[in-house]
Order: C-alpha cells, then sequence, then structure tokens
C-alpha cells in the first residue's frame, strides 16, 4: 500500500485505467515490478477484443467477452474490458477490483484527434471521469481508494509572457482535448472539497517513448525515418507547424511521478509533471534525422496543422519535485533514440 493512503480494498492491489494505453502499459510494468497487483480496465479503440499480444505481454487467460489475464516478464495482471463511459461498468470494475489506488489513464488522449472528435473526446474524459468519482463517493469513506487523475499541460493553453507554467497559471485550454481535461481538474477537486474524495490531480506535458503510437508526431517522425532506411517508405518527411515548443519528458519518468504522487500526493492538488526544459518540435526532429542511416529531408505540409495550437507549455516541477522528491532520471534525446530503435525493430 501506498505510505500514508487508506486501503480501499486490498492494500496490495491498484486499479489502472486505460492499461492498455501508452503510458498504462508503462505504469503496469512499473507497478508488477514494485510486487503490487493490478487489475486493468479500458476498451479498445475500435471496440474489438483485448489484442493477443501488447507492449510485451501475452493473452494467457479468459475470453474476449469477460476478464483476461495478461502475462509478461515483470509478471501478471487481471484485464477488464469496459468504457469509463459506461457507469455501471465502473462500478463494477471497482467491485470486483476493490484497489487501494485509481490511476486514471483512460481517456482520449489526442489534442489533433479532439478537433474532429470533440464529442467523443469530452464524454471519455469528463464524463468517464464523473463516473469514476461518482463510484467512489459512493463507498464508505473508509473504503475509498485513492485516485490520481491525469490532466494534462494543454489545459494551461496560450500564456503570453509567462516562461514557465506553474499549478496556479490560469487555465486557457484552446482544443476540446484541453477543454475536457480542465474541466476533469475542476470535477476533481470539486468531488473533494464537496464530497471528500481522495484524488490528486497529476499534469504531466508532452513525453514520448517506447510504445507511443504513430498518430503522435515523434513516434510518426521515427516510423518514417526506418520505413525510409528499410527501403519501404519515402525519404521525405511531411511535417505540421514545428514551431511549437514543448517540455519532453521519458514516458518512464513520468510514470515513476505517477507512482510517487500515488504515494505523497495531497488530496485535492494539482501537481505539474515537467522537466522546464525547453525543446522545439523542429529540435526533436533533427536528433531523430541525424540518426537516420540514409538522408532525409524534411517537409511541411499545411494540412497537418492544428486549427488552433499553443506556442509554448514549458513547466515549472517546483511542487512535484518538492512533494515527492522526484527527477526524470532520462533525457528526452534517449527516449526519441529509443522510439526510432523501436521502429526499425518493427520494420525490419
Amino acid at each position: 500500500m501506498s505510505p500514508g493512503r487508506p486501503a480501499g480494498g486490498s492494500g496490495t492491489r491498484d486499479l489502472v485505467t486505460g492499461a492498455l494505453g501508452f503510458a498504462g502499459l508503462h505504469l503496469v510494468r512499473a507497478l508488477l515490478r514494485s510486487g503490487r497487483e493490478v487489475t486493468g480496465f479500458g476498451k479498445q479503440p475500435d471496440d474489438s477484443a483485448p489484442p493477443a499480444v501488447v507492449g510485451g505481454f501475452t493473452r494467457t487467460g479468459g475470453d474476449s467477452g469477460a476478464a483476461v489475464t495478461y502475462a509478461g516478464a515483470d509478471g501478471s495482471f487481471t484485464y477488464v474490458t469496459g468504457s469509463v463511459t459506461d457507469a455501471d461498468a465502473v462500478r463494477e470494475a471497482l467491485a470486483t477490483a476493490r484497489p487501494a489506488v485509481i490511476y486514471h489513464l483512460a481517456a482520449q488522449s489526442s489534442a489533433a484527434a479532439s478537433f474532429a472528435a470533440p464529442a467523443e473526446t469530452l464524454s471519455a474524459n469528463l464524463l468517464g471521469t464523473l463516473h469514476l468519482l461518482e463510484a467512489v463517493r459512493a463507498l464508505p469513506a473508509a473504503e475509498r481508494p485513492f485516485i490520481l487523475a491525469i490532466g494534462s499541460a494543454e489545459e494551461y493553453g496560450p500564456q503570453p509572457g509567462i516562461t514557465f507554467l506553474d499549478e496556479e497559471t490560469s487555465l486557457a485550454p484552446v482544443s476540446p482535448y484541453a477543454v475536457s481535461k480542465a474541466a476533469q481538474t475542476l470535477l476533481c477537486r470539486q468531488y473533494h472539497r464537496a464530497h471528500d474524495v481522495p484524488v490528486v490531480i497529476a499534469r504531466p506535458f508532452s513525453h514520448t517513448g517506447p510504445g507511443q503510437h504513430p498518430r503522435f508526431a515523434f513516434p510518426s517522425f521515427a516510423r518514417q525515418i526506418a520505413a525510409a532506411e528499410a527501403d519501404r517508405g519515402p525519404t521525405e518527411i511531411l511535417t505540421g507547424d514545428l514551431s511549437p515548443v514543448r517540455d519532453f519528458l521519458d514516458v518512464r519518468d513520468v510514470v515513476n511521478a505517477y507512482r510517487l504522487l500515488a504515494a505523497r500526493g495531497a488530496p485535492g492538488e494539482v501537481y505539474n509533471i515537467c522537466s522546464g526544459t525547453a525543446l522545439t518540435m523542429a529540435e526533436g526532429l533533427r536528433i531523430l534525422v541525424s540518426a537516420a542511416a540514409v538522408p532525409v529531408t524534411v517537409r511541411r505540409d499545411p494540412s497537418r496543422d492544428r486549427p488552433a495550437d499553443t506556442p509554448r507549455l514549458v513547466g515549472d516541477n517546483r511542487k512535484l519535485r518538492e512533494g515527492t522528491g522526484w527527477a526524470p532520471e532520462r533525457n528526452v534525446a534517449s527516449a526519441l533514440l529509443d522510439l526510432l530503435a523501436e521502429a526499425r525493430k518493427e520494420l525490419s
């Protein structure tokens, strides 16, 4: 059990929503390595059955219509198929798992995709969180699991004149995704204040690393480079606007912050998870291009630009460091090169 946290159910079991997603799988592996029992909850984007193999785990038990078991080098976990937009499914997952901690990662996680699917984004990210909070609120106070809700730096939006964003910076979201996460933050804080639901809000800035879906910029670039090296694609990379400045972390450092916040975060509070280091998208792409084994050119395709974007998102992580002792252990260059190595392996 996390130090100082009451166990809502089994003191050794955690529930991870969105467990088969990018950060979710990294979190599951880290929890299993630390000796935790894990129940995953979520669904595939196309409502298909849970995959037979995902992120180094193989489905070993159950069937597509029930809870299944995944096993890998770091251990085994139970996975329950269900949507956070289904209040009954959320309640059933809590009743079955009886977790001490809930890591709420399930979301429509792409700001770019949210412009094309605003209703789906708001439903998954806001309504899904409401169902989780309500399910926990309905439990006796002594049985309520601790919740770590995952927000996003996109909530801040453009902040002219502010170099480093801290948790007191006002929110000015510019995408449906950012709006959904800003509303989620407000909802979580309201449930803590009004109903004493033990919830902390993590606000991660950009993160990347092995396993990230190629709909996101850097894994897409890495895959295009690997395809060019394998003579399976063009040597020209098409990009959207590369001028935005971002604050990138390796996903494994982000997952470490999640676990520390579950142990030491103050309920009702928001914590930035960031490096404090600025990186333009162009600079990140240059790291990948410089590692290419064949000459690669870059051309901007305006059709790939977002309808609205935030020019700079760089954070202040003092609250997280002081509250948990967290510090990043990796750098973004190594995370980008890991992406390229992964893409090469997939296309070899």
